[in-house]
């Protein structure tokens, strides 16, 4: 994506020193650690999925985690965000999605004039149709610079889905505009799973995802945490889990961001008025690292 001023020769010697092309005072301006300015707007495409992430929000993260020329993946694409910003900004990406429907929207986002107006167009920008275990069929060792998804959070939907269905009235779904539906029938769906076995499932999906990330690259984890109410279970810490499959996969825990979406979400009465709980209106963006050789 084009630089929206011309930079001085003292930053142009900068960002040649960088891993992501930044200045010095970029790289301090994107260092902030909670982020309330990367939401928008829902578009249509969003309708089909639920769960989707804004472009800025990626965007933001590919900037800040490679360099022009370098290799993005998402392992679960849904309708093809990561991509589509990865091909803005002149990197090459491969996605991978479970659901057809998903991987349509995806492929027809990339060939919308608005997006082939950025960038220079000469790099390789995939949408596969696969599960994402069989991700090392399309991708070499050591060849990706920065992982970014926003995974499914095991069967949550279909808990959540219930939890509604009880109630007369829910501010989450008619103010918060907040639609929930499972994203596929598909067995090996991780939207499909218990928390006991998705969590054995993305156990051995890191190991691959160690394998293909290149020594210095990151894998970057967007995710919310939530309660289990059906079994009783006040908090669920999904970005601790994910950090520590990372970790037990080889990664470093490096860093952790704070989406804050407060601004986007109407709070809800929790709890009352005998136990009192926060309301879950933020995502956690969990960053891991392969050390260098």
């Amino acid at each position: 994506m084009a630089e929206k001023y011309s930079r001085t020769e003292k930053e142009k010697k900068q960002s040649e020193k960088t891993f992501n092309d930044l200045t010095a005072k970029e790289w301090v301006k994107l260092s902030k650690n909670v982020w309330r300015d990367v939401s928008s707007a829902r578009a249509d495409y969003h309708k089909e999925h639920g769960a989707t992430f804004s472009l800025k929000l990626a965007g933001r993260l590919i900037k800040m985690y490679s360099g022009k020329g370098d290799l993005i993946l998402d392992p679960f694409v849904g309708t093809g965000t990561t991509v589509v910003e990865s091909k803005k900004r002149n990197r090459p990406a491969i996605g991978i999605e479970l659901v057809e429907k998903f991987v349509k929207v995806a492929r027809s986002r990339l060939t919308q004039k608005s997006i082939n107006e950025f960038g220079e167009n000469n790099y390789e920008h995939k949408i596969v149709h696969d599960d994402c275990r069989n991700l090392k069929k399309y991708l070499d060792n050591n060849s990706v610079q920065a992982m970014i998804t926003s995974p499914p959070y095991a069967n949550l939907i279909h808990k959540a889905k219930k939890d509604r269905a009880k109630r007369e009235y829910s501010i989450i779904k008619e103010e918060n505009n907040s639609t929930i539906s499972a994203y596929s029938d598909k067995e090996e769906d991780f939207g499909n799973m218990g928390y006991e076995e998705y969590l054995e499932n993305i156990s051995r999906l890191m190991v691959d995802l160690y394998d293909v990330t290149k020594p210095g690259g990151y894998n970057i984890w967007i995710v919310k945490d939530f309660r289990d109410t059906e079994n009783n279970i006040p908090y669920v810490p999904l970005h601790s889990d994910i950090a520590r499959l990372g970790e037990n996969a080889g990664f470093k825990y490096h860093d952790l961001i704070i989406w804050d979406q407060n601004q986007h979400r109407r709070l809800v009465l929790l709890g009352y008025p005998s136990v009192f709980y926060t309301n879950q209106n933020c995502s956690f963006i969990v960053v891991l690292r392969k050390d260098r050789y």
